[in-house]
This record gives structure tokens, sequence and C-alpha cells, in this order.
């Protein structure tokens, strides 16, 4: 199929940048429909020196649809679900390409959503008042948060 192809060209892409796709479960091999890249914490952003696992979820018709992308530890962030871990992102939703690659995500997308988030599309409405009432209690609160639930980089 071609979604396959496209999805083993995107995890080689990864892998020959440093980020790893890995299984779900210590047992298992590579699922192309769902898997972990690791993403660390942009510098500059309270997420810096930790890092978290993606899961990604490639439906059948990738690349023409969007991936499903979510963080599998907790994270505190207007525009991530803190029980599901699900994203809401403009490109990856209504304004997702053909054209975008697994490591465009991982490298460009969300690091750009971790530094720069949407406190008025969120998923997370206590983090996005927050946000918009103290912009440096809102940093304070979501390092304390990276602290406890983001792995040491």
């Amino acid at each position: 199929m071609a979604w396959q192809k496209r999805a083993a060209r995107d995890i080689q892409e990864l892998h020959s940048c440093g980020l790893s796709a890995r299984p779900e479960g210590p047992d298992k091999e590579l699922d192309l429909h769902c898997f972990l890249v690791d993403l660390r914490g942009p510098n500059d952003t309270p997420y810096e020196g930790r890092q978290w696992s993606l899961r990604i979820t490639l439906p059948e018709q990738f690349p023409f649809k969007s991936p499903s992308i979510g963080f599998v530890e907790k994270l505190f962030h207007p525009n991530v679900d803190e029980g599901s871990g699900s994203v809401c992102l403009d490109a990856l939703n209504k304004n997702w390409s053909a054209s975008f690659t697994l490591r465009h995500i991982v490298e460009e997308l969300i690091p750009y959503l971790l530094r720069y988030p949407n406190p008025n599309d969120p998923l997370n409405r206590e983090a996005a008042a927050l946000l918009l009432s103290s912009p440096q209690g809102y940093n304070a609160r979501a390092k304390a948060h990276a602290q406890v639930h983001g792995r040491p980089v």
C-alpha cells in the first residue's frame, strides 16, 4: 500500500536525523499504524531539559489525511488535553498538507506549539486561563508540571 511506503520513508527520515520511532510495548515490533517518538522540550520554554513520548497514529489515508498526535506523559499546555494527551494544532487538522513529513511534525510543528501556545483554542481551559491572566504563573506551573511528568533529557 502507498501509505505504508510513505510511512516507512518518513520513519527512516526520523532515524536519519537522530529521532527513533519505536513500538509502544517492549515485546512488540514497530507497527506503522501506531508508534512512539521522543520529543525534547524546546529551549527557552517551560519544557526545556525534559522529554516526552509522542504517540503517532497514522491513518491508511496518510499522507493525504493527517496523523493523530498525542503526548503519552502528561503535559500542562493550553492546546494539549491533559487526560488523553491529544494535541490541538491547526496544521494537523484544518491546514494539513500531504507535503508535511513526520520529521516536520516532530521537529517543527509540535515544538512551535510548545513555544507559542494558543489560549484562544484550548483543550486545557485551566492552562489557557492561567496563560491569559498570568503568563509568568503559567510558565511556573508548566515548568513544575514538566519536572514531575517529563523525563530528563
